[in-house]
């Protein structure tokens, strides 16, 4: 049994054409693109920026972090105020799919309030004046308290014066982000003391006396020098002793301020007729050497006869340095004297001295 071969042939017959499916090549698909920027990256604090972007293959634009909302395929967009750290980002889509891009803006830290108080002059007299001055920065008002008060320009200058105490000057400001304040301390001094000195009498006749009157202002004590002498009170009279020349009276009064002084002259009208001006040193010593400390006054004794004094006048004034005998009639006169201390004990006699009254 022979085999059987099929032949199939595939194709037509005749001239040999032959038909071909022939569809052409496929081209990549054209994928979305974006690209976000930023005209500043490095902001200060409550700056501003400008987003520009621009994309190919979209039909569509949406933000997100820290913007939002649909944006068109190309564009910009002003960003302002920004008080921290953003992200943002654009994402775009078209037929062939979607891409995005962002962009970090770095913030810098907010800038907190500033304030300099400062003043022209710290330490004053009494009753003197300065200047306050200031400036602030990154504030909007200004509160001054302390020994001074009410609303005040974040800058400004304000005249102070008449200061009688040590003053404390306050100037808080406040801004967005916060406040700050400054103050100023100013030292014055203390007042001047014054003092008002008079007599009741400036000019008295031999073996007379005036008053002496004072007043004083911001003293603390007071010291008397010249005819008189000793610590007085800030205010004051005293009947001087009896005056037998020209005396000149001082007053030196001191306080937290200062010292002042003044002086009195009281003129004494000479009587040139029967009478006579007698003037010693006070002793210091006692007869055995030691240091006189109770000087009590002196007794003067005068007569006409040498040696013999009918007369006798005791003062009780340890201060003196001089006496007037008046009323001498005509002729010659011995004088001589003795000092007592506060027991009564005499000293030894002066030496003797005489004037003839004519």
């Amino acid at each position: 049994m022979s085999n059987l071969v099929l032949l199939f042939i595939l194709g037509g017959c005749g001239s040999g054409s032959s038909n071909s499916n022939d569809s052409g090549s496929h081209l990549n698909p054209a994928l979305p693109s974006v690209d976000l920027s930023a005209s500043l990256s490095n902001l200060a604090y409550n700056g501003a920026t400008t987003l520009s972007w621009t994309s190919s293959n979209t039909s569509s634009c949406t933000a997100s972090g820290d913007w939002s909302g649909i944006k068109s395929t190309t564009g910009s967009q002003s960003i302002s105020a920004l008080t921290a750290n953003s992200n943002f980002i654009l994402a775009c889509s078209g037929t062939d799919g979607s891409s995005n891009d962002s962009v970090n803006i770095t913030v810098a830290a907010p800038a907190m309030p500033s304030v300099n108080l400062s003043a022209s002059l710290s330490n004053l007299a009494y009753k003197g004046a300065t200047t306050l001055s200031w400036t602030s920065s990154n504030t909007s008002s200004c509160t001054a308290s302390g020994d001074w008060s009410g609303i005040k320009s974040t800058t400004g200058s304000q005249n102070i014066s008449a200061l009688t105490v040590d003053s404390n000057f306050i100037l808080a400001c406040s801004g967005t982000d916060g406040n700050s304040n400054d103050s100023v301390n100013i030292t014055v001094a203390a007042p001047l003391p014054t003092l008002t000195f008079s007599a009741t009498l400036s000019s008295v006749t031999q073996n007379s006396s005036t008053t002496l009157n004072w007043s004083t202002a911001n003293a603390t004590s007071c010291t008397a020098s010249g005819d008189w002498s000793g610590s007085k009170a800030t205010a004051g009279s005293k009947t001087t002793s009896t005056l037998f020349n020209d005396s000149q009276f001082i007053l030196t009064c001191t306080g937290p301020g200062g010292t002042v002084n003044d002086m009195l002259n009281v003129a004494v009208v000479l009587n040139q007729n029967g009478t006579a001006l007698l003037s010693w040193t006070p002793p210091t010593l006692n007869t055995d050497g030691s240091v006189l400390t109770d000087l009590a006054g002196y007794k003067i004794r005068y007569g006409i006869s040498s040696g013999s004094y009918s007369e006798t006048i005791i003062t009780n004034n340890p201060g003196l340095s001089s006496y007037l005998v008046e009323d001498l009639a005509s002729s010659t006169w011995y004088f001589m004297m003795t000092s007592f201390n506060s027991s009564g004990v005499e000293s030894e006699n002066s030496i003797e001295i005489n004037k003839t009254i004519n």
